[in-house]
């Protein structure tokens, strides 16, 4: 061979080597589910904020089926959060986002982008199991300042959020929200949460021919982004019969102060940071879109720590939301390293470069 053919060998096993390091670098890990103590947890000193309670210990992953979650004995209602750029359609079915319309973006058949599906969970909504979501019913309101109140009182246990557009200096592209939550011990007895889920809504291909690897559940940790996308539930083959894994009907990690968690697709994503503690865990869930397509979506929640209340006391978190487009530059001035979920993979360097020139 001449020399330009020797050039070219080496350029390609140069690229297959670094190709190889990159996917076994981000690689996944394996899912470990946690499983909730059974027995009662000790109270802490009665104090003006709730006290955190340690992180539940993982088990052996489960392979049941999740269970569908049951239709709600009442009629759902509605109330509209709107901006320039984003329609937050709020619902009554856990006091969260049913649907966010993206007002200036397009997709498939001239209709404007829709973030969640309206099937799925809504965005925010806080549920005990993911697997067997229950959606409590909530009492909407709009308040003077333009917000949107969901309020439920439950044995003497309530719950209020506020879901509002923050200030933002920006003219265009305002799809961040908040959530804000409170939790009041209205009881004579202390209340325990033995931990809780935020769910982040579900992300689906806009267009039959995306790829498929870009609809993931991610997370952030110490600056960096993981995650699984919808062909890891499909399990796999492995390597000459090496490494085979079989279908998994939901993933389930423990995490340790993780920034924020989000569903993504190849163009958008709901991302949630919660910003008075750290989420403790991710949950996902594969559905079918069109499986003779082999075209998937997926449904995620983070996972808080718990905590205890004494009567009277009140406990307290504020969530932000982004759902909308994946834009750089504005992902980039959130403060948790939300730009991590534009998965630039090995041209990180090169595209952030481009995209700041």
């Amino acid at each position: 061979m001449d020399r330009t053919a020797w050039i070219v060998v080496i350029l390609c096993v140069i690229g297959l080597l670094t190709w190889t390091w990159w996917t076994s670098k981000h690689q996944p890990p394996r899912p470990v589910p946690p499983a909730l103590s059974p027995t009662p947890l000790p109270l802490a000193t009665a104090s003006a904020s709730a006290a955190p309670l340690t992180p539940p210990s993982p088990t052996a992953a489960a392979t049941a089926t999740p269970a569908a979650e049951a239709t709600p004995a009442f009629a759902e209602k509605a109330e509209i959060l709107r901006n320039d750029d984003v329609e937050l359609r709020l619902t009554n079915r856990g006091g969260g986002i049913r649907e966010a319309t993206l007002l200036n973006q397009i997709g498939q058949g001239d209709q404007r982008v829709i973030v969640n599906s309206k099937d799925q969970l809504p965005i925010g909504a806080m549920i005990e199991q993911p697997n067997a979501p229950k959606l409590d019913e909530f009492a909407l309101s709009r308040e003077a300042d333009g917000s949107v109140k969901c309020e439920r009182n439950s044995d003497n246990v309530i719950v209020r959020k506020k879901f509002f557009f923050p200030p933002s200096k920006e003219k265009k592209d305002n799809f961040l929200a908040e959530m804000d939550v409170d939790l009041v011990n209205g009881g004579a007895q202390p209340y325990t949460n033995p931990g809780y889920f935020v769910a982040l809504g579900s992300a689906a291909p806009i267009h039959p021919k995306d790829y498929s690897y870009y609809t993931r559940l991610v997370w952030c940790l110490n600056g960096k982004a993981k995650g699984v996308d919808v062909n890891w539930f499909g399990g796999g083959s492995g390597f000459f019969g090496i490494g085979q894994r079989a279908p998994q009907p939901f993933y389930e990690q423990d995490l340790a102060n993780a920034d924020w968690a989000a569903v993504s697709d190849q163009f958008f994503t709901t991302l949630i940071a919660p910003l008075t503690a750290k989420a403790n865990g991710v949950w996902g869930r594969r559905f079918d879109i069109s499986p003779e397509q082999k075209m998937y979506g997926l449904t995620g929640a983070l996972r808080m720590s718990g905590f205890q209340l004494p009567p009277g006391q009140t406990y307290s978190a504020r969530f932000e939301i982004w759902a909308g487009p994946k834009l750089y530059h504005r992902l980039a001035q959130l403060d948790h390293n939300e730009a991590e979920i534009m998965d630039f993979g090995i041209f990180k360097i090169v595209s952030q470069f481009l995209l700041n020139f």
